[in-house]
């Protein structure tokens, strides 16, 4: 199972103590960004800083508080408020460029980082900088979710695969918040970051898909992983769903917003603003494309690897043969599922893909929200037994 790290008390105080204890796992994050951020876009791990640090007038205006975890995580761990920043606005700092580009620049970029001593992964055997061009198979994810008389006890359910750069496995971890006067937390993240998918005390859950957009990267907007955070502060469905209109996106994503009550729907967020896909009949599918027409008109075009279309598909036909007895058990079996292989739910690495192109499932989780707890798999899931995490 991944770390797991509790956190509590005023946001310096805690993000410092998840600094001091998730101290190596960020240097893992780091190596693994700011090698994408040098081979994607030509940008050492100083420039990336500098970058991030442009999110900071945003972040004092709509989150002051998770600005303050930040520089506490930065402190704890000995790193830059730029360098944790960069973490949690990667999405962001990586938007509008195409899955499998290389920038020429990219191995002077992390020639400076290795002559600054920026964390760096071991290289593969015969790996090739810049990669050879090759097949790109980019990180996409899978969500499901069902509520209601879909579930055999009307409960709510959220599941999803994250599909992303296997060696970043080694840098998730279960992240529990307890700060004062919000509902208790409980994420599964990267180190240094702030959330990724999860749950809260009241009920309320997120899921996270990527998209991608024409206008994405062309302005600073509110980085993905602290709205994230910002939903699971939430009291009510309500007051989570409103996070998403604080600010304009940076970068496009789908955030699937479920809480115990049963309400649930899928935001499709880009910088133009925010497109709602609801449930039907307690069902809820989505995957790495728009499915809203307005949304969906500013799209980019999808990459000829792109599974996305295969996946929901795939993701809906088990959803409806499945309604009215979807527990846990059941969402297990569609997060395993090899329907269409290799272009299918639970996905497996190439080896024959270069390691920057190469995505798999790192894990996999249900989320029950009636129960607060969440069943992971911390590995490819159809390799790896659920254990249950309760909150």
């Amino acid at each position: 199972m991944f770390p797991q790290l509790t956190i509590s008390g005023a946001a310096y105080e805690r993000g410092r103590a998840y600094g001091a204890a998730a101290a190596p796992l960020i240097r893992h994050s780091i190596a693994s960004y700011a090698r994408l951020f040098a081979a994607r876009r030509g940008m050492d791990w100083a420039v990336s800083q500098a970058e991030a640090l442009r999110f900071v007038p945003l972040l004092a205006d709509v989150a002051p508080d998770l600005l303050e975890e930040m520089r506490g995580i930065a402190d704890g761990a000995g790193y830059t408020l730029g360098e944790i920043i960069a973490l949690n606005a990667r999405t962001e700092l990586l938007a509008g460029i195409s899955p499998g580009s290389y920038h020429p620049d990219g191995p002077a970029a992390r020639a400076r980082n290795r002559l600054a001593g920026v964390p760096e992964h071991p290289p593969e055997p015969g790996e090739a900088e810049p990669p050879p061009v090759g097949v790109a198979d980019d990180g996409e994810c899978t969500t499901v979710a069902a509520t209601g008389a879909a579930t055999p006890e009307g409960s709510t359910l959220l599941a999803q695969t994250w599909d992303w750069q296997g060696d970043q496995r080694a840098a998730c971890l279960l992240l529990r918040v307890r700060a004062p006067g919000e509902p208790e937390i409980l994420t599964l993240t990267e180190a240094g970051m702030l959330a990724k998918c999860g749950l809260n005390g009241a009920g309320v859950a997120v899921a996270l898909n990527l998209l991608r957009s024409r206008d994405d990267g062309r302005a600073v907007g509110m980085p993905v992983h602290v709205l994230l955070r910002k939903m699971l502060q939430g009291h009510h469905y309500a007051t989570a769903r409103a996070c998403a209109d604080l600010a304009p996106a940076g970068a496009s994503s789908c955030i699937t917003l479920a809480s115990s009550r049963g309400d649930l729907v899928s935001l499709e967020i880009t910088p133009g603003g925010v497109a709602e896909v609801h449930a039907e009949a307690g069902l809820l599918a989505h995957a790495n494309h728009c499915v809203d027409p307005w949304a969906a008109a500013g799209e980019c075009p999808l990459e000829p690897t792109s599974t996305t279309r295969e996946r929901l598909g795939r993701a809906w036909e088990l959803l409806r043969h499945g309604a009215g007895w979807l527990d846990v058990a059941a969402f297990q079996t569609i997060l395993t599922d090899h329907e269409g292989a290799p272009r299918c739910i639970c996905r497996h690495p190439d080896p024959r893909v270069p390691r920057l192109d190469r995505a798999e499932s790192i894990c996999a989780l249900v989320m029950d929200l009636r129960a607060q707890v969440m069943h992971v798999a911390p590995g490819v899931p159809c390799m790896t037994p659920f254990a249950p995490v309760a909150l």
